[in-house]
């Protein structure tokens, strides 16, 4: 098995050395004889011809001196050296003189055109000219604009006037029943509907709490140094109905309302009133059941009995018999 082994391996050997050399045969035959001769032996140096050119045409090696180059490009810095300077030399003069031109002409230019718009005797028929053909070409636009705008601005003015008609028709159908209003006369009080909201025995409302609850009810606070709930939440048109405190003499000081303490407070309401009575009262009802629910109060009736369903059908018919 070993023998076999060593043959194989022999074998293999031969079988790579046969195929190095072949290739090594094949590219030594396809090169090109100029490759396989070298250039540097003495045999090339002889067959060189009388221009020193060898059989591929390929000269001797030449040498250049440095030095040479150096004196060359000097030579030829200088010349170019001398050829800027007499340009400069000759271009100078040429470029003050032109300059000095080019700043003269505006100076022309300017002297002309300030001679021209100057009214002197010389030439009075341009100077009446200019302005006639100036009238005349404004005249023209004049008229074509106005002829253009008329029809624009007739359309606009009877637009205007509708518009204008419209608005006045309005104002007076909506200013009808403002002006009508002030002349209702209410005349003297009829009736007046009462309200008290107490504190529980053995306390007292706070005005600290107070005032609060007035603001949100749209109270406003006004003549007679007491609170006014008006037409207007805003606190603007006709009393609808007041408040004002149940201990003598009754008013209120809204700049010390931290330090202001009542055993209760009055809502009244006089028949006729401004406005739907029956709502008048009932947000009066609605205001007093606010306060005493806020500060922890009772409502009572005018008599200071306790509010019944009853009283409350009492003070309606008392409207309803004044309406």
């Amino acid at each position: 098995m070993e023998n076999l082994q060593l043959v194989l391996l022999f074998l293999g050997a031969i079988a790579i050395i046969a195929v190095l050399v072949h290739g090594f045969w094949s590219i030594r035959k396809q090169q090109p004889k100029g490759y396989k001769q070298s250039p540097m032996t003495d045999i090339n140096r002889e067959r060189r011809d009388a221009d020193g050119f060898d059989n591929d045409g390929i000269g001797e090696v030449r040498v250049v001196k440095v030095a040479a180059d150096d004196a060359t490009n000097n030579d030829s810095v200088a010349t170019v050296n001398d050829g800027v300077a007499k340009f400069s030399a000759t271009s100078e003069p040429a470029i003050k003189e032109n300059a000095f031109e080019l700043t003269q002409t505006p100076q022309e230019k300017v002297t002309k055109t300030r001679v021209e718009p100057s009214l002197s005797t010389e030439n009075p028929e341009f100077a009446e000219q200019a302005p006639v053909q100036e009238s005349l070409f404004a005249t023209e636009e004049m008229t074509s604009e106005q002829t253009v705008t008329a029809p624009v601005q007739q359309a606009n003015e009877a637009q205007i006037q509708a518009h204008n008609q419209a608005y006045s028709e309005n104002a007076q159908a909506v200013a009808a029943p403002q002006e009508a209003a002030p002349t209702q006369e209410l005349g003297e009080p009829q009736d007046v509907l009462v309200l008290h909201v107490v504190a529980k025995d053995g306390e007292e409302l706070h005005g600290a709490e107070l005032l609060p609850c007035l603001l949100t009810l749209n109270f406003k606070y006004g003549d007679m140094n007491i609170f006014h709930r008006h037409e207007d939440n805003a606190g603007t048109g006709k009393v609808l109905f007041s408040m004002a405190n149940m201990v003598k003499p009754g008013v209120f000081d809204p700049d010390n309302m931290e330090q202001f303490t009542t055993q209760g407070v009055v809502l009244f309401m006089t028949l006729p009133c401004y406005g739907d009575a029956l709502m008048n009262f009932s947000i009066m009802l609605n205001s007093a059941h606010q306060i005493a629910d806020d500060l922890g109060g009772e409502v009572l009736d005018g008599g200071r009995d306790t509010w019944l369903e009853s009283t409350k059908q009492n003070y309606i018919q008392r409207i309803r018999a004044l309406a």
